[in-house]
């Protein structure tokens, strides 16, 4: 199996910063965990708002906590929100960190499907989000689960 490292996230973010924009004036944050939900790396564009650095963190964090593409947990937030209110709790009370069902959040695996962390990108409109953070996984040759 393929280990999601540093060198790799750190590839992985700078070509998410290299990506398409919808406007040349958006900055975005880019977080990466590992497949226990720790933190690899993070990123914060000059400019961008500090927040975002925390919203790209929990994107991550939802990916690998719920094992699904934030956009796939953004579904079932919308079909149940009582629900997905609750889980969101249990995952602040007992992991430390918010879920999020929005665009933004992309499951990264190996070729095998084998779960290996994800990319959390926050600060431009959710289809962009998602494709830089595409972009940058496939960038150092793993898979990235958007659906």
């Amino acid at each position: 199996m393929t280990k999601l490292d540093l060198a790799s996230a750190q590839k992985i973010i700078a070509a998410a910063l290299a990506g398409e924009r919808s406007t040349p004036d958006r900055r975005i944050a880019v977080a990466i965990c590992d497949a226990g939900a720790h933190p690899l790396a993070l990123a914060r564009e000059d400019g961008a708002a500090p927040l975002l650095a925390h919203i790209a963190q929990a994107k991550a964090f939802t990916c690998v906590a719920y094992g699904k593409p934030t956009d796939r947990v953004r579904d079932w937030a919308e079909a149940a929100p009582i629900w997905f209110q609750g889980v969101t709790n249990v995952a602040q009370q007992k992991m430390g960190m918010p879920m999020i069902g929005s665009k933004g959040g992309v499951t990264v695996t190996d070729d095998s499907g084998n779960i290996l962390g994800a990319v959390g990108i926050a600060g431009e409109a959710g289809e962009f989000d998602e494709a830089l953070a595409v972009c940058g996984i496939e960038s150092v040759g793993l898979v990235a689960l958007t659906d």
